[in-house]
């Protein structure tokens, strides 16, 4: 379950990527609002976190 997990947060690390550098690409002439914007980075910075605490020694110590 654990990897399947950690797949799927990435697949949407990096979706939420690519769309915010089509966002910025695109400059003012993009649909997305500042609070899809917004989301998007919060998807980010919550995989990465996650993906940090995954790999601590607390988390490895908790699971036993």
């Amino acid at each position: 379950m654990g990897k399947y997990q950690h797949d799927l947060r990435a697949k949407i690390a990096k979706e939420a990527k690519l769309k915010l550098s089509a966002h910025r690409e695109k400059g003012t002439n993009t649909s997305m609002s500042v609070f899809e914007v917004a989301k998007l980075l919060d998807s980010i910075r919550t995989t990465e976190t996650n993906e940090s605490f995954d790999n601590s020694i607390f988390f490895s110590v908790s699971m036993n």
